[in-house]
């Protein structure tokens, strides 16, 4: 299990880094070849996809057929079957009815948005062109929650790298030839219509040898299937009002140019924080089968691990990154956009909560209970974010949205931490402790990184690798002499054994 765990994590971070950093590259080039009223309007069309906004519809297809599937590898295939089929319908559905709203209300959308009248016609179209792809988009989602709970992890990381190659690739041709903005919008379309596609023949592929088939379903895989997507569904509306629900909020209020402003701030801590969700996904078959057996002390174990090993690798980089967050500015998109960097800095919390607590929470996501509770808590988190916007918004603008982002996940934090804890009956004073560790790690790399700016300021890509780099590897030491014990130093050697015969992993 610990083999295929840490083959799975590590197919997963590589793809999703290499992934995400041909983003931000994309997402620089567009800032500067188009301007950030570009860049917020091509934000505004991505929101209406299940990756976006949408999400809320999506019900939950991904990860309850991801469940599904897993269950049926460990026991009964006949009930997968029925549950697979079922979700399959309801996303079809989903995408079909969310299709036909975004075409009908495409004009409204552009009118509520603020778009400037010789954008508009380009930005109703890309919306019509979004409406054809959603219903394909939504099926891809049962294919991706298939292919996880077949654990062919490689096959989604490998498609997600290959996309993402493409569009950045399409971005470069474009704004090297200075192509209108739209066909950037529709050249992602495309990327992701094909990848959606790939997707769903594999998963084809990967059911062929087992009893998975399409097939009519009982009342008891309805009503269990029903229940998952409403708690879903729970879960998926504090998803939507913490991050996708903001650009439109800003758009409606200050126009394409104030998301693009929010999108470039908040774009490398949201991929750092997207990054954490593909990762914790490997955890969850281990959980399922975890569950299954009632194995406490596993899942202790996996919970303690997932609090102290992941943070004590992520965390020191998100610190050297906030610390450098201003070069980073300069470098990616310009020294017109460093005067953001103490806004860049504070949002490096964000990924720094997840990767501490993502790990716990995706464990515990087969319990209802604990789904339940967790969905209670984000509900209340998110009225406090909306709070701390709403008094911050007549001085901060869309800035305000990022403040009471952050505040929402400092105050929760330990909350959540205290009960996933509870369920998983691990001391809370684990949480405690790490945290006062890694302040520690992050006061005594501020004072180096300070000092060392004195000396050498890294104003290009190359010197800020090097700086960065260096700055990365005293933050591990750092990590390994303070936060992991003993025993957590022996679990990576456990991890390096287990990653022996990663070449050989199914892709």
């Amino acid at each position: 299990m610990l083999r295929r765990f840490v083959q799975n994590t590590a197919i997963s971070a590589v793809a999703y880094a290499l992934a995400g950093v041909l983003g931000l590259f994309a997402v620089g080039l567009i800032a500067k070849s188009y301007g950030l009223a570009v860049l917020g309007l091509i934000v505004l069309v991505r929101s209406f996809l299940p990756t976006g906004f949408l999400a809320l519809f999506d019900l939950g297809v991904s990860e309850t057929t991801t469940q599904a599937v897993a269950r049926g590898r460990v026991g009964d295939w006949g009930i997968a079957s029925e549950k697979v089929s079922l979700l399959t319908v309801i996303a079809a559905a989903m995408g079909l009815v969310s299709g036909v709203a975004l075409w009908i209300a495409a004009g409204t959308l552009a009118a509520i948005f603020k778009v400037a009248p010789d954008q508009a016609a380009a930005f109703v179209a890309i919306l019509k062109v979004t409406a054809l792809v959603l219903p394909i988009a939504f099926l891809g989602l049962v294919a991706e929650g298939a292919l996880k709970g077949f654990e062919q992890y490689g096959w989604l990381r490998l498609t997600e790298v290959g996309s993402n190659v493409l569009y950045v690739a399409a971005v470069y041709a474009l704004a090297w030839r200075r192509a209108p903005f739209e066909w950037i919008a529709y050249s992602y379309l495309a990327v992701a219509v094909a990848k959606y596609l790939v997707l769903a023949g594999v998963a084809c592929r990967a059911a062929y040898p087992t009893s998975l088939r399409s097939c009519p379903w009982t009342a008891v895989s309805r009503q269990d299937v029903l229940h998952r997507c409403w708690l879903m569904l729970n879960n998926r509306t504090t998803g939507i009002l913490q991050q996708p629900l903001v650009p439109l909020a800003i758009g409606a209020l200050y126009g394409p140019a104030g998301v693009g402003t929010y999108d470039l701030i908040t774009r490398l801590p949201r991929f750092l924080k997207t990054t954490m969700g593909p990762l914790h996904s490997a955890i969850l078959p281990i959980s399922i089968h975890i569950d299954e057996a009632t194995d406490t002390r596993r899942l202790q174990m996996l919970g303690r691990n997932g609090l102290v090993l992941p943070g004590a690798v992520i965390v020191p980089v998100l610190i050297v990154a906030s610390l450098f967050s201003e070069e980073i500015l300069k470098v990616w998109v310009g020294p017109q956009h460093a005067d953001q960097w103490p806004w860049l800095a504070l949002s490096m919390l964000i990924p720094a909560i997840t990767v501490m607590l993502g790990a716990g929470q995706t464990a515990l996501m087969v319990r209802a209970d604990f789904l339940r509770l967790n969905t209670r808590l984000l509900y209340l988190q998110v009225g406090l974010q909306y709070l701390a916007t709403g008094l911050g918004l007549f001085w901060l603008r869309e800035r305000a949205f990022i403040l009471g982002w952050v505040v929402s996940y400092v105050v929760f934090a330990p909350v959540i931490a205290h009960h996933m804890l509870s369920h998983m009956k691990l001391p809370s004073s684990l949480f405690w402790g790490q945290l006062a560790r890694h302040v520690l790690v992050g006061s005594i790399l501020a004072g180096l990184i300070i000092v060392s700016k004195m000396f050498f300021d890294p104003a290009t890509l190359t010197s800020l690798a090097i700086a960065g780099g260096l700055s990365c590897i005293v933050a591990w030491i750092l990590s390994g002499v303070i936060i992991l014990s003993g025993s957590d130093r022996a679990m990576f050697g456990r991890f390096a054994r287990a990653m022996g015969p990663l070449r050989r992993a199914s892709y």
